[in-house]
């Protein structure tokens, strides 16, 4: 018995050490028979992109929200995988920001702001984004959000052929079962 109780302990510790890590927060929303993501990408708003809104040119940071199941033999199966992305355009003249969202390569968010911290967290937030439905996780098994964010700047020539660094993370989804 107390072994099981160790066992679960560790199990809770290594996972709080996981998300203490992780460089984007993600919540898990299941509702409405929909499964939905809610999360934060702070640290992918770096100094080289401020400085690039800062100088006036447009700058977009994407993301890709995928649900996915774990596999033991090989590579986890993604069930639903969105892309979407925020967009930012200083004005010089006026001191505003025009922040837009951008999902299913249409507008569905635009604002306008004078505060710079408003704009950062508009451009790493996104709440509620659709999924999937619940009936995706039909079958039995453990289930992940996933999210990578990457921002738009050009990098030069690069023999990379994997692309640009991004940060990323990923939390369990409670199936209930």
């Amino acid at each position: 018995m107390w072994r099981g109780g160790l066992a679960g302990t560790v199990v809770v510790l290594a996972t709080a050490v996981v998300f203490a890590s992780a460089t984007v927060r993600i919540t898990p929303v299941l509702a409405d028979e929909q499964v939905l993501a809610t999360f934060a990408a702070p640290t992918v708003f770096s100094a080289d992109v401020r400085e690039a809104v800062q100088s006036g040119i447009s700058v977009s940071l994407e993301y890709t929200i995928a649900l996915k199941r774990s596999s033991t033999l090989w590579f986890d199966k993604a069930l639903a995988s969105v892309d979407v992305a925020s967009t930012v355009k200083f004005d010089m003249l006026t001191g505003a920001y025009h922040v837009s969202k951008v999902r299913d390569g249409a507008v569905h968010w635009s604002q306008q702001t004078q505060k710079e911290d408003d704009m950062r967290l508009w451009m790493t937030e996104f709440e509620r984004v659709p999924l999937t439905t619940l009936a995706a996780m039909a079958e039995p098994g453990e289930y992940y959000i996933q999210v990578r964010a990457r921002d738009t700047l050009p990098r030069g020539f690069s023999l990379w052929p994997f692309g640009r660094d991004g940060v990323s993370g990923k939390v369990e989804v409670p199936t209930g079962r």
